[in-house]
């Protein structure tokens, strides 16, 4: 829609101060309206919202945010909970975590499916995403491993020798068996 409703008034109206106010008035308000449809129309599709369109489809799915969690997190939870049904394979879980934006690679290993990242790259938040979609979509049989590398690691050779005593101490009571003869 055009904010300048000027442009579409006809010739025979330029002169016309009364007429020109009630257009520059009602472009004001039109282009205020557009703003806030378009809004509505984004607040439409998950990934498209801002906080105030999440939080309907948060509240539509049941997911409580944390006070910690960006609009990009949330959008992610309920697109989590929102998936369509499709056949698990290898390449689907791919496409979900670029969907995501999960960094990290997924391979499976017989009936062992292994899920590798960077410490540098991946989030806490990101990790329980990961542990939310694999106990959704992997079947009862299989298990995973989640397996994130360090950045940096320190290895030491030191060698830690402790001594210590043992000692064991034993003692014989003799009982006193007269009190129970009749």
């Amino acid at each position: 829609m055009a904010n300048n409703l000027m442009d579409y008034l006809p010739d025979y109206y330029n002169d016309v101060y009364e007429m020109q106010a009630i257009m520059n008035a009602q472009g004001d308000v039109l282009y205020k309206a557009e703003g806030e449809q378009f809004r509505l129309l984004l607040n439409q599709f998950v990934t498209q919202t801002d906080a105030k369109g999440i939080s309907v489809f948060e509240d539509q799915v049941g997911i409580k945010p944390a006070p910690s969690d960006d609009l990009g997190t949330r959008q992610n939870k309920v697109l989590m909970r929102l998936l369509p049904p499709r056949p698990i394979t290898i390449g689907y879980l791919r496409d979900l975590f670029a969907t995501l934006k999960i960094p990290a690679t997924i391979t499976v290993i017989q009936r062992d499916a292994i899920v590798e990242a960077k410490s540098a790259e991946i989030n806490s938040s990101q990790i329980e995403n990961i542990k939310y979609l694999l106990n959704i979509y992997l079947p009862a049989n299989m298990i995973y491993e989640i397996r994130v590398a360090l950045n940096r690691a320190e290895i030491s050779n030191d060698l830690k020798v402790g001594l210590g005593m043992w000692s064991k101490a034993t003692t014989a009571v003799q009982a006193n068996v007269s009190q129970f003869i009749n």
